[in-house]
């Protein structure tokens, strides 16, 4: 395709589940430029019978891709439980170049997230007739204090671009880490799986 248009852009949808960074290392060197992970709604992986959470799901495609030297072939966009500003970063940390955004943007135009519209029935905060201009205004909006987040916490790194973010995960602090460093001497190992 792209030797008939070299200016075309290849990207690919692909599910979140055990073979996606074998995916990955299998698509690197056959030309797709974008590779678009997606996981459910609320970041877990697909088809998995104890589903791992995207940011583990991240690593695990870009340090893939890192292991076998072609990381900078593609880019790795990922989708499914980004709802907050401070989502984007961390998912940058992990490895992704971005991230892809729905449900902030329906909750920014006032959706109940009810689920009506997908059992075909009436939507009560009728997003169908959304004045345009609102909708465009709430949307801007929203992405503005997105932006405005993170370049406060990109700031507080010591980073002036989010490119320079991607896969720094010294520059972090998981919940799981500080759990057991500074829990770990006084309890032991946690025992109980932690409430997500």
């Amino acid at each position: 395709m792209q030797g008939i248009n070299p200016a075309l852009f290849i990207a690919v949808g692909i599910p979140l589940d055990k073979a996606a960074a074998a995916v990955a290392v299998e698509l690197a060197g056959s030309g797709v430029d974008t590779l678009h992970y997606y996981a459910d709604d609320n970041g877990w992986e697909l088809d998995a019978e104890e589903p791992r959470f995207v940011k583990e799901m991240i690593r695990e495609v870009h340090l893939a891709l890192v292991d076998k030297s072609c990381r900078q072939q593609l880019n790795l966009i990922f989708s499914g439980g980004i709802a907050l500003a401070e989502h984007v970063n961390k998912a940058i940390i992990c490895g992704a170049d971005g991230v892809a955004i729905d449900n902030p943007l329906l909750i920014a135009m006032e959706c109940r997230m009810c689920g009506r519209c997908k059992d075909g029935l009436s939507c009560p905060a009728t997003l169908d007739e959304i004045d345009v201009a609102y909708g465009r205004d709430r949307i801007v909006n929203l992405m503005g204090a997105w932006r405005n987040q993170m370049l406060e916490m990109l700031g507080a790194m010591g980073l002036r671009e989010a490119r320079r973010l991607r896969g720094e995960v010294g520059r972090s602090m998981w919940f799981e880490d500080l759990e057991r460093e500074n829990f770990g001497p006084l309890f032991g190992e946690r025992k109980v799986p932690p409430v997500v």
